[in-house]
């Protein structure tokens, strides 16, 4: 879904309402939690959010009245234009108020970033819009991130870490994977629905938080993969956004010929250029490889006493990669349609249980042994200890570019509890999470995060 598009006037006016309502409800959340500082400031919070309020009653009724005239059209032609203005003005009334009445029970507050500029030797990117054109930008360094309200105070650590640390932020474009909001019992035009008040939210924090950002949000739709996922050793891997990550190929414009995928769980400590640079050669993916880790514990004894599906390691050295940090060559994806292979992966796992390990393995039975290896300091993995008591784990020894808190333990939750690992004091420089926030949507959060990490 592109959240920049207008399909009628009518739809592009309430969009445009819409987009200020959930503006001035960031505001009112911000200027609220400092009532208890200066009371006055709540209170005109208030007085200015009511008279919006009015003002848009008042602009969807004069629309409405507007649409109902005709425009000095027949009569014949008065009846579709006055529902297309009904539906449209109704459709926009809903989602004002499913996104204005609810915000600070689902969304934390976060304080703006620093804006960002290029040093003088960057190369001059010839577009820095959100426009098809600037998305295009063949001389930006390009990333993708999933991102959904579990995660979010992590994605925000994430991309700081990344604009604090680049030489060139203006020549980064984020490319933003949202899910489906409910994943059960919605029928398609509610799950729709849904789906656009939630990425519509997700856009407008981001928007406050990063003002200078070049991004774009797209929606991944969870059915694509929802019948092919199988139970693992924890729920959390079961989430259909950590697949995602194989349709980037399909869900990015073509026009992006390559990106650098990240988990939210990690923050990057040097210029992300430099990972930017990995030449790939003829290989699909680039990351970071650990050929001392055991690999045949992440398959079961039912793939390995199958002589027909252990042949896919034949003539290769495969060796354990983590699939957060990835650079991936999406032409060659496309051209040899490697969504595809993996899913026929997961199909196999349905009549045989072959793995145990949510979307990890299927990455590993196609490319195992066919990565181009990255230096070891682009993903020093594991600070969330393990799948199942995410207890502390120490930094591995060595030059650090990037860390990860792959694993059951994210840093947000342990601060949070006061109950921190080492590792996690260094993530926290990166929190934009705001001090007054509500304690009901950090502790909202910290539990989806728990559920879905």
């Amino acid at each position: 879904m592109v959240l920049h598009s207008r399909r009628t006037r009518g739809t592009a006016t309430m969009i445009e309402i819409l987009d200020m309502a959930l503006i001035w409800a960031l505001v009112v959340q911000a200027l609220f939690s400092l009532a208890t500082l200066d009371s006055a400031a709540g209170a005109a919070a208030m007085r200015s959010y009511s008279q919006f309020e009015e003002q848009v009653e008042a602009t969807t009724t004069s629309m409405s009245l507007g649409a109902a005239a005709g425009g000095g059209r027949g009569g014949g032609e008065q009846q579709p234009a006055a529902a297309a203005a009904h539906e449209s003005s109704s459709e926009a009334q809903s989602l004002m108020t499913t996104t204005a009445a609810k915000p600070q029970e689902i969304l934390p507050s976060f304080r703006e970033a620093p804006a960002f500029r290029n040093d003088n030797q960057c190369v001059q990117s010839p577009v820095v819009n959100r426009t098809a054109e600037g998305i295009c930008d063949s001389s930006s360094v390009h990333i993708a991130m999933t991102l959904d309200i579990a995660y979010l105070r992590g994605s925000m650590a994430a991309v700081f870490s990344i604009l604090k640390h680049t030489g060139c932020p203006e020549n980064v474009i984020f490319h933003f994977l949202v899910g489906d909001r409910d994943d059960d019992d919605q029928n398609d035009h509610a799950s729709s629905s849904s789906s656009s008040s939630s990425e519509l939210l997700l856009r407008s924090l981001i928007d406050s938080t990063f003002p200078f950002l070049r991004f774009k949000i797209y929606h991944f739709n969870e059915a694509l993969v929802k019948t092919r996922i199988s139970a693992s050793v924890r729920l959390a891997l079961e989430h259909p956004l950590n697949y995602a990550r194989s349709y980037l190929a399909d869900i990015l414009e073509p026009c992006v010929k390559r990106v650098i995928y990240l988990d939210s769980d990690l923050i990057v400590v040097d210029d992300i250029v430099k990972l930017w640079g990995t030449r790939l050669g003829f290989r699909a993916i680039g990351a970071p490889e650990y050929c001392h880790a055991n690999l045949t514990k992440y398959f079961t004894d039912s793939f390995w006493n199958n002589k027909e599906m252990i042949k896919i390691f034949d003539g290769k050295k495969p060796c354990y990669f983590n699939t957060g940090v990835m650079v991936m060559n999406l032409v060659k994806w496309r051209e040899q349609n490697y969504r595809g292979t993996i899913e026929d992966w997961m199909m196999k796992q349905q009549e045989t249980r072959i793995y145990e390990l949510g979307s990890l393995p299927p990455f590993l039975l196609v490319f195992a042994g066919d990565v181009e290896p990255i230096d070891h300091r682009w993903n020093k993995h594991g600070l969330g200890g393990d799948n199942l008591e995410g207890r502390c784990r120490p930094l591995h020894p060595g030059p650090v570019s990037l860390l990860h808190w792959s694993g059951k333990g994210k840093p947000w939750i342990r601060l949070d509890a006061r109950k921190p690992c080492p590792v996690d004091n260094l993530w926290a420089p990166y929190d934009l999470l705001l001090p007054s926030s509500s304690a009901a949507a950090s502790s909202s959060l910290s539990l989806s995060s728990s559920s879905y990490s």
